[in-house]
């Protein structure tokens, strides 16, 4: 028996072991047998491996396995809850009955109501005590992302997180909040002019409360009380904790109000945001070049003073941005980068980049035959020629082309229906259809002319 051969599909050569794990830190031969009943171990004399094709479609059939569970779950959670509901609502019923059926007594307690009796310290106690045990209801697990929460309020509060709702608004600012403590929070800090009575011994940063200080202090003594039930990685607040939790199990609770696109992080959507709209708020006083954010001024700022505080632990090269860094340990010093035998050239994964040399195509498109090099490149075909192929359309005259983003619809646009280059060189004057062609043509044609003008920052 052919062991290399795929164990799923049987026709291709299996590149990843069933036994190694995936993203969201599981074996995959788990996956599987969570998927379908069969039962796979290690040494079983059995192909022990599957190509990325059925590595594929297993994450699609994961993930709508956990869909079904988890509507599943929700469906016999509503019904308990609305059995619970009827069974409260008789109960009352049969009080008020109970109530009715003597006026004597009903007006009997009434009274006693109107004017009520001074009640002992034993007697307030014991209703304190019925009190908190009724609210008291046990641990409750949520039905969407399996998190565990110790009362039906918190419970509520947790689901937020799912629905997006923020029903608490700030009445200066009309910021939203999940919860009250946190609407408040946001007025101590922002709104009220409070005096920060904790200060950081070591670094002189004040707080405003007692508790702020001592998740600061953490920065300095390098404590992580938190720690991640499926890695090894700790954190210094629980917050962090729960945001890293989604990388393994996949959540990803927060989505675009435009698009629907989900995010495992809130900061993520405000960022995605920027997506939809063409403002750029942020200019370049050197270039007079726009961004979306501070962030990618702060990037574009950095070509320009040309400093390379990145510095390479492995050979000591330094870089002016931190992605070309990251680029360069990938292309150097990682497992998979070597020089090329045949263009004597260095790559970051050595294996695919001989791919262009041998011919070789592993992935193939099951749509249209055609072959790829990468399972990125495959990727890529699939959801530009056969996904989204017509997605957006022009509309002016005849022109009835198609294209997969609005990108490619706005660079037609402008290159084929008109002849407005909106990006204009301040040196040369020399137009462009698009801002990574100005930013292409300035490193180019003016890096010496950039570098002579003397950087200014925070205005001066």
């Amino acid at each position: 028996m052919d062991l290399k051969l795929c164990r799923i599909c049987l026709k291709e050569n299996g590149r990843i072991s069933l036994f190694e794990k995936c993203e969201n830190a599981m074996i995959y031969s788990a996956k599987i047998m969570q998927c379908v009943n069969i039962n796979i171990t290690e040494g079983d004399g059995l192909p022990n491996s599957m190509c990325d094709s059925c590595a594929n479609e297993l994450d699609v059939s994961y993930r709508f396995v956990r869909k079904c569970e988890a509507s599943d779950r929700a469906l016999h959670c509503l019904s308990v809850i609305e059995v619970k509901l009827e069974e409260i609502k008789s109960e009352d019923i049969n009080n008020e009955l109970n109530l009715s059926v003597d006026s004597d007594v009903y007006l009997d307690d009434f009274t006693k109501l109107d004017t009520p009796e001074p009640e002992s310290d034993e007697s307030q106690h014991q209703i304190k005590h019925k009190r908190k045990k009724r609210t008291k209801n046990g641990p409750i697990q949520c039905v969407v992302c399996g998190m565990m929460k110790i009362s039906h309020s918190a419970m509520e509060i947790h689901m937020r997180s799912h629905t997006g709702e923020k029903p608490y608004p700030c009445q200066i600012c009309k910021a939203m909040f999940k919860t009250k403590g946190s609407l408040k929070r946001h007025n101590e800090t922002r709104h009220l002019d409070r005096e920060r009575k904790f200060t950081c011994e070591t670094c002189g940063n004040s707080f405003y409360r007692k508790n702020d200080i001592i998740i600061h202090m953490r920065v300095h003594t390098d404590e992580r009380p938190y720690s991640c039930t499926f890695c090894t990685k700790k954190f210094r607040q629980i917050a962090s904790l729960n945001r890293h939790k989604r990388i393994h199990t996949g959540e990803k609770p927060y989505s675009c109000p435009i698009c629907a696109k989900k995010f495992s992080d809130s900061s993520l959507v405000n960022k995605h945001l920027t997506v939809h709209t063409d403002e750029k708020k942020h200019t370049c006083h050197l270039c007079s070049k726009s961004v979306k954010s501070k962030s990618a001024l702060r990037t574009h700022l950095s070509l320009h003073s040309n400093e390379k505080q990145n510095i390479c632990n492995f050979c000591g090269l330094a870089f002016s941005m931190k992605g070309n860094l990251q680029t360069h340990i990938r292309r150097i010093h990682s497992e998979k980068s070597g020089e090329c035998s045949v263009c004597f050239k260095t790559f970051s994964d050595l294996e695919v980049h001989m791919r262009k040399h041998t011919g070789e195509k592993p992935f193939i498109c099951k749509l249209c035959n055609q072959g790829f090099a990468t399972k990125r490149s495959l990727s890529h075909h699939k959801a530009f020629k056969h996904e989204n192929a017509s997605k957006y359309k022009c509309s002016i005259g005849d022109c009835s082309r198609t294209f997969p983003t609005v990108m490619m619809l706005e660079f037609h646009l402008l290159k084929q229906h008109t002849n407005n280059t909106p990006y204009v060189c301040q040196h040369c004057s020399r137009g462009f259809f698009r801002t990574s062609d100005l930013s292409r043509h300035l490193k180019v044609s003016h890096m010496d002319t950039l570098a002579k003008i003397p950087l200014k920052l925070n205005g001066t």
